[in-house]
This record gives structure tokens, C-alpha cells and sequence, in this order.
């Protein structure tokens, strides 16, 4: 797959999220060409303020893995990352970031 097909799952993330009544943002971790995590914001249903979409997906990335080093993996979401999600993005040491458009706002 390339960077469009794995956005369009991350924007089904989205959608989903939007169901549930949280800020519509997805994410998808992917690693050697396989989707390893699959995120959407929880911030409302888990009560957890700090339970965005990147965040998320990078604990599931890493559980999934059994290592919090997430080198040679591509982060995709669908909004640019906040100051937050960035710092995770670092610390999880993430290759790459693909992101659908900038969030003038709260993007990092």
C-alpha cells in the first residue's frame, strides 16, 4: 500500500471517532508495509485528557510490538500532531510522520 491507502484508514479512524461523539482524528502505525496500531481519539470516552488518536495508537504500536522503541515505523493521522502527540511521536522514536492537513491552532 502507499501513503494515501494508510491515510484513508486513518480517516476511517476519523469517522469513527466522530460516532462516538470525540474530535474526529485518526491515526494508523505501520511498520515494514503492516498496519501494527489503529487509533482514534478516546478523549471523552476514556475521561483522559491526554488520549488523542497518536497517543493511543503509539501505546497499541508498542504493546503490540513489546518495545516502546517504534524506530522504523511511519505514524499517519489525520490532522497535524499537537505540541503533545509530538513529544510522544519523538520519545517513541518514530521514523516518519504523514499527516493530512495543518492544524493552525494546536498543531506542533
Amino acid at each position: 500500500m502507499d501513503d494515501a491507502a494508510y491515510m484513508e484508514m486513518a480517516l476511517r479512524m476519523a469517522r469513527k471517532a466522530l460516532r462516538f461523539g470525540e474530535v474526529p482524528v485518526g491515526a494508523v502505525i505501520v511498520r515494514d508495509e503492516t498496519v501494527i496500531a489503529q487509533a482514534h481519539n478516546l478523549t471523552r470516552t476514556d475521561r483522559d485528557p491526554p488520549a488523542h488518536a497518536e497517543t493511543v495508537a503509539i501505546r497499541r504500536a508498542a504493546a503490540h510490538l513489546e518495545d516502546w522503541r517504534l524506530s522504523g515505523c511511519t505514524l499517519y493521522c489525520t490532522v497535524e500532531p499537537c505540541i503533545l502527540c509530538a513529544g510522544a511521536i519523538l520519545l517513541a522514536r518514530i521514523d516518519r510522520l504523514v499527516y493530512g492537513c495543518p492544524d493552525p491552532k494546536m498543531g506542533a
